[in-house]
Order: C-alpha cells, then sequence, then structure tokens
C-alpha cells in the first residue's frame, strides 16, 4: 500500500509539471483569466481566495503574485500586500499554467484590490492591435483583444479617457498604445471607458506577417521578404521569416558563426539565441527551445517559422 501511494503520489506530481509546461506553452495563444474572492486564511505560500460562486471551478485558488502588479481600483496606484486583511475582496489575472493541486494554484500577472462597493472593477486585458477611428464616431479609438476563448473583441475607448503610464511620469497617449500592450481598464455604470492604465511594456516591438508575404516590426515592413512553404497537409502553410532583418529590424545584431551558424545579439552583445541551418531547436543561454519547423538557409539568407521567430526576438506576434 505505501509503493502503491508512493508511484501515485509521483504520477500526480508528474502530471501537474506535465500540466503545468504544455499549459505555458499556449500562454501567448490565450487570454488572461480572472480570479476572485475573498482572502481567506493559508498556511502555505501565495493568497488563498475564495468566492461563493459554485459555478465558478476556480472559486477556491491559491495565487502566487511574486513580482506582478498590485493595483489599487480607488486610486489606480499601488496597493500594498501587506495591507490586505483576511475577508478583503482581490481580483486576480492569471496565464494558463495552474497546477492540479487542490485548492489549484496559479500566477497573477496583475492583482487589484480596494474595488469601491459602488463601482465595477476594472478589468485587464493584452491588446492584440493597435488602435484605430471608429468610422462610425470619430470621439473614441478602438483596440481588439482576445477573449478566453481565443476569439477577437473590440474595445472602444473614448478619446477623453484618462491614460496614465504605471509607476513612471511619462506621458501617453491613446495613440501611443502599441499591439502587445497590457492595460488596466476602468468602466462607468453605462459600461463606458473611463480610464486606462498602462503597465511596462513587456516586449521588444511588435510583429506583423504583412499581406506581400514578408515581415513586419513595429509597423515598418522589413527589407528581406519571407517564405510560405507547404506543411503537412494542403490546407497547411508554414511561414518563415528572415533571422537578420527582422532581428536588426527589432534592434538586435546578427553575425554567422562558422560553428554556430546565425547568431543574435542584443545592444549589450549578449548572445539571445543561435540556429543551425537544418535544426529544430534554438539554443538560449537558459538552454534549448525546440521550434515548430527547422531552420531554413537559402541563398544566404537563414529563416525561421515567424512565430518562433518573434517570440526568441521577444516581438509581439498575435497568433490565430
Amino acid at each position: 500500500m505505501k509503493k502503491l501511494l508512493s508511484v501515485l503520489l509521483t504520477l500526480a506530481a508528474c502530471s501537474a509539471a506535465l500540466c503545468l509546461t504544455a499549459a505555458a506553452a499556449q500562454a501567448d495563444k490565450l487570454a488572461p483569466t480572472r480570479v476572485w474572492g475573498k482572502v481567506s486564511p493559508w498556511d502555505g505560500d501565495g493568497v488563498f481566495l475564495k468566492n461563493d460562486d459554485k459555478d465558478d471551478h476556480m472559486n477556491e485558488v491559491v495565487v502566487h503574485v511574486g513580482e506582478a502588479p498590485v493595483v489599487d481600483a480607488a486610486t489606480g496606484l499601488p496597493l500594498d500586500l501587506e495591507s490586505v486583511k483576511e475577508g478583503d475582496t482581490l481580483y486576480a489575472w492569471i496565464g494558463p499554467a495552474a497546477t492540479m493541486s487542490l485548492p489549484p494554484q496559479v500566477f497573477a500577472k496583475v492583482v487589484v484590490g480596494n474595488v469601491p462597493a459602488d463601482a465595477k472593477a476594472p478589468e485587464y486585458y493584452e491588446l492584440s492591435s493597435g488602435g484605430w477611428k471608429d468610422p462610425a464616431g470619430s470621439d473614441e479609438i478602438v483596440f481588439s483583444y482576445r477573449d478566453a476563448e481565443g476569439n477577437s473583441q473590440d474595445l472602444p475607448v473614448p478619446l477623453d479617457a484618462e491614460v496614465t503610464p504605471w509607476l513612471t511620469r511619462q506621458i501617453i497617449r491613446l495613440d501611443d498604445i502599441r499591439p502587445g500592450e497590457h492595460i488596466l481598464v476602468w468602466r462607468n455604470e453605462k459600461d463606458v471607458v473611463t480610464k486606462v492604465l498602462v503597465f511596462p511594456y513587456a516586449y521588444q516591438g511588435y510583429a506583423a506577417w504583412s499581406t506581400i508575404a514578408t515581415g513586419v516590426v513595429n509597423g515598418e515592413t522589413v527589407s528581406v521578404p519571407g517564405k510560405v512553404l507547404p506543411g503537412k497537409d494542403e490546407h497547411e502553410k508554414i511561414h518563415l521569416l528572415p533571422v537578420r532583418a527582422m532581428a536588426e529590424a527589432a534592434g538586435y545584431s546578427v553575425s554567422w558563426d562558422k560553428n554556430r551558424g546565425a547568431v543574435v545579439y542584443d545592444e549589450n552583445t549578449e548572445v539571445v539565441f543561435y540556429v543551425w541551418p537544418g535544426d529544430d531547436v534554438l539554443w538560449t543561454p537558459e538552454g534549448e527551445v525546440t521550434i515548430s519547423g527547422p531552420c531554413v538557409l537559402e541563398e544566404g539568407v537563414t529563416y525561421l517559422p515567424a512565430e518562433d521567430l518573434c517570440r526568441a526576438l521577444n516581438l509581439y506576434f498575435p497568433t490565430d
């Protein structure tokens, strides 16, 4: 019985780790999920939240805050987590990675507390587009984000909404907000956005696959065309982007090393990654990273699958 229990515990731990790894690999394809509840007694690390919604599969959850911003909903300023008491209500937006323990343990992207009794809790978004003027009304700018099911949704923001950056005095406007931006949004009783809090940009820049089959970095088309190759079936296409052109457009430098292949450096000449033609892995300072297809070398140009290259360069790259 002891041996059986030991085996079961080991399998449970392995399953939890696999769940965490698989979920983390899909993190950039899923919208952040909101959990909430009252702070409850807990002996371990993290904050234990419980709510009374029995239909909520996350009605009991342990949130690990780490370095995530903790925001006072009443002021938009930092909230001291040490001041939060048992019974206080907190809201947290989390990534898809979660342990299979009971209660599940999750990792916060942002935490919000001190929501006034007569107000709605603000909402957290990662934007999949910059803003554009709504043809039906020029008094607002419309952004896009992906919902929990991965569907694109519009987020209209009035031009007179208050826009502030997190923890800086920098002046920021709605026109400055880029794809990949993380924001917290307050709405009034009519569900109209009144305030936008913009967090520090988490990416080196943003990228896209253009209609002329090449890459775009920070709104500018790169000089070297991409490639589209057939996939495993007739409906599948593999989109490749040039490593040097994309990396240099994003502010990196690139050289060729006879032992390592294409090597990408940051502004401090530290290696970001290197890759050898034909390989389906990247080598980074943190270790080996598997990519979705092999590195291709044609006519002196090194190509990588678009999504993998943008991830390696820390470029926001919206996915379908």
